[in-house]
């Protein structure tokens, strides 16, 4: 049965070389032999963790091991208990990120197909349980799979656990029957720790209502494993139809396809795009997802907050999931960074723009005025022959449509007005002197309206080039 696990689930190459996690507990020394009696040419690896005074020695006994079957052998340490103070990690998880970073750069360099680790049914159990307690959804209910890839350490080599259906019990009756000396870990024992609560104190409780408890409860992890494969064929679909756009830091859906999907389907792309853009975060929680998915739905606030440096916000008909410190899209703005006379009926503004000029009596006049923010129709005489279009400047002020009197501060109208702040520097104003005569997109000046003393009317129009 091994044997075809590890041909068919985790899909190995007999010719190419799989590196072992190999701690020198039961359950690795039964994966190491599982492998060689398979015929894959085996790596043999082991991180020492540093935490025990038996550390050192264990080292020694897996590389004696490896030596002993004339196995290639990699090894490396880490002070996890720095690494998990300076980064407010637990011990356990600082030991994995480490074990896990250490596996997959000896795996690359050593040209191994893939990373094998010797979780049991066992381990399956604890993390699913572990999952469950802490609110997980599918993703986590369905535990651990026999081959997947953790990007967030390697976007190519996958992780194998071709053990997944043995029990513990199982692999120290596999070194017993094969001769094999492993070393057992006293801080298994240890309820400091949280799954070996799990492990010791409340699987037997569950065990008094259920007696076949983990085996229940590894058939369910198993059957949401195939729900699983299911909604990510629907999301793959989804994420093709709501995606519009990707790059360094952020994700962008279709505000209005987005939001015509199921509140479930909505939180799983979300998790999906969080996922992409943090790797490293193994669970996203509930209460961040629900409240994404409503600001989908009613994007009454300018952004709402998800979790780990990342936001959600409503902008020209997207949705955006980003890094605060992301350097988000401009290229749908028009964008100008220098000041230019409008000579020609037809001038360049960036990003596949452009602005078109055209001078009309006003008996000739026949298109609504004020009601498209991307035409304007300004009184010519007033604006002459000196138009300009440049980017603002410090101290810049504007005197929009409908304020007879005084003026606002520029940067204040385009907050009112919700520019994007990484569309302001560049935003074309159009410029009569030194006075701002057009806000493409928003308003005119008041002072250059079409009045009912207007002769000659300047209709300018921007838009997209095709």
């Amino acid at each position: 049965m091994l044997e075809s696990i590890l041909r068919d689930q985790c899909q190995l190459d007999p010719t190419r070389p799989v590196l072992a996690g190999i701690s020198g507990g039961p359950d690795s020394l039964c994966l190491l032999d599982v492998l060689r009696a398979a015929g894959y040419p085996v790596i043999v690896a082991h991180f020492n963790h540093k935490l025990r005074p038996e550390a050192d020695l264990e080292s020694a006994s897996v590389s004696g091991r490896a030596r002993t079957l004339g196995l290639p052998f990699v090894t490396d340490s880490a002070d996890v208990r720095a690494y998990a103070g300076a980064n407010s990690l637990s011990l356990e998880e600082a030991a994995r990120t480490l074990r896990y970073r250490f596996l997959f750069a000896a795996a690359r360099r050593e040209g191994a197909q893939a990373v094998a680790v010797g979780h049991t049914a066992d381990d399956q159990v604890e993390t699913v349980l572990m999952h469950f307690l802490r609110g997980a959804g599918l993703a986590g209910l369905k535990g651990m799979e026999t081959l997947t890839l953790l990007p967030v350490f390697d976007p190519e080599i996958p992780i194998i656990r071709p053990l997944l259906t043995l029990w513990r019990a199982d692999t120290e009756d596999w070194c017993r029957a094969h001769g094999l000396e492993p070393h057992f870990d006293a801080t298994n024992a240890d309820q400091t720790y949280f799954r070996n609560r799990l492990r010791h104190t409340l699987i037997p409780e569950l065990e008094k209502y259920n007696p076949r408890f983990k085996e229940s409860l590894l058939r369910t992890a198993s059957a949401l494993q195939g729900d699983f494969a299911v909604l990510q064929d629907v999301l793959d679909k989804a994420w093709t139809e709501a995606v519009s756009g990707t790059g360094a830091g952020w994700v962008a859906f279709d505000a209005s396809k987005l939001a015509q999907l199921s509140t479930g389907l909505r939180r799983n792309l979300i998790r999906r795009a969080g996922e992409m853009l943090r790797p490293d975060s193994r669970d996203f929680g509930f209460d961040a997802l629900e409240r994404a998915a409503g600001f989908v739905e009613k994007p009454g606030g300018k952004q709402v907050d998800f979790v780990n440096g990342l936001y959600l916000f409503a902008e020209s008909g997207k949705i955006y999931l980003a890094e605060y410190e992301a350097d988000l899209p401009s290229a749908q703005f028009p964008q100008v960074s220098v000041q230019f006379p409008v000579n020609s009926k037809q001038c360049d503004l960036g990003n596949g723009w452009a602005l078109t000029i055209e001078h009309q009596p006003l008996d000739t006049v026949h298109c609504p005025l004020y009601t498209d923010n991307w035409s304007a129709w300004l009184d010519a005489d007033l604006t002459g022959d000196r138009l300009t279009v440049r980017p603002r400047r410090a101290g810049d002020r504007f005197t929009p449509l409908g304020m007879e009197s005084g003026s606002v501060k520029l940067s204040d109208f385009f907050v009112n007005v919700k520019l994007p702040r990484r569309a302001r520097a560049g935003w074309p104003l159009i410029c009569a002197g030194e006075e701002i005569a057009w806000a493409p997109g928003f308003r005119i000046a008041h002072r250059f309206r079409v009045t009912e003393k207007t002769k000659r009317v300047l209709h300018l129009e921007i838009k997209r080039l095709p």
